[in-house]
């Protein structure tokens, strides 16, 4: 698969995920460009600043457990 090809699958499930299949089918181009837009960075971190800046939440599923 090519890689625009993966990037458009991505922005579909993207949509499918956050319930906006039908504006994806509706303004497929607004969509994308959206997706786009905001998958860049805000800018680059302040010098100085770690690449793991915060460390990644863990997930623990006996949180949820009663």
């Amino acid at each position: 698969m090519s890689e625009p090809a993966k990037v458009l699958e991505d922005i579909r499930r993207m949509a499918e995920q956050h319930g906006l299949a039908k504006a994806l089918k509706l303004f497929p181009e607004g969509v994308k460009a959206a997706a786009e837009r905001g998958l860049k960075p805000l800018g680059a971190p302040p010098k100085g600043t770690s690449p793991i800046a915060s460390p990644a939440a863990v997930f623990n599923p006996a949180r949820f457990d009663k």
